[in-house]
């Protein structure tokens, strides 16, 4: 009932409130799918393979302004995912912040989980027509894409660990 639109206001309030409720509720069916699943890597490993793969050449710095973290928090995630053998820094590349890139074992730990969570969203999409499923898929890229750039290390003080372990 809530989200009815009410005499004299506009519907778009009520509609963008429907998009976070569902983002929020997408995401933690991400993070439930992934422990059901039993992937070796966590949502937060994931997405780090993720951004790597989509940003060749990226470094550490790359993905705490993507991520709106500290350096420090990405460094030491990083650290572990090298730790685990799943990403290196480029041999090649000379100098701080080196480019990343996904080992052979990283980019099977990648694959597994990118099978998992596509059967999950393929699901999800059994009976939307092809042209709806583009027209998700061109929006949801365009909310991307369009989303404002605010500083890496944004996060409230404090808030970071807890974000990385959901």
């Amino acid at each position: 009932m809530r989200d009815q639109p009410v005499p004299g206001r506009a519907q778009r309030p009520a509609d963008a409130a429907g998009i976070l409720r569902a983002l929020i509720v997408i995401s933690r069916r991400g993070v439930a799918d992934a422990r059901i699943a039993n992937l070796s890597l966590s949502m937060t490993d994931q997405s780090i393979l993720g951004y790597i793969v989509d940003h060749p050449g990226s470094r550490s710095v790359d993905i705490a302004q993507a991520f709106r973290l500290n350096r420090s928090t990405v460094s030491r995630q990083l650290a572990e995912l090298m730790q685990l053998g799943v990403v290196r820094e480029a041999t090649d590349a000379a100098g701080r912040g080196r480019p990343l890139e996904l080992t052979d074992p990283g980019w099977a730990a990648y694959d597994e989980a990118i099978g998992v969570l596509q059967g999950v969203v393929d699901e999800h999409l059994d009976g939307w027509t092809d042209a709806e499923v583009a027209r998700f898929a061109h929006d949801l890229q365009r909310f991307n894409r369009d989303a404002p750039q605010g500083a890496a290390g944004n996060a409230p003080q404090g808030t970071e660990g807890k974000k990385e372990q959901q």
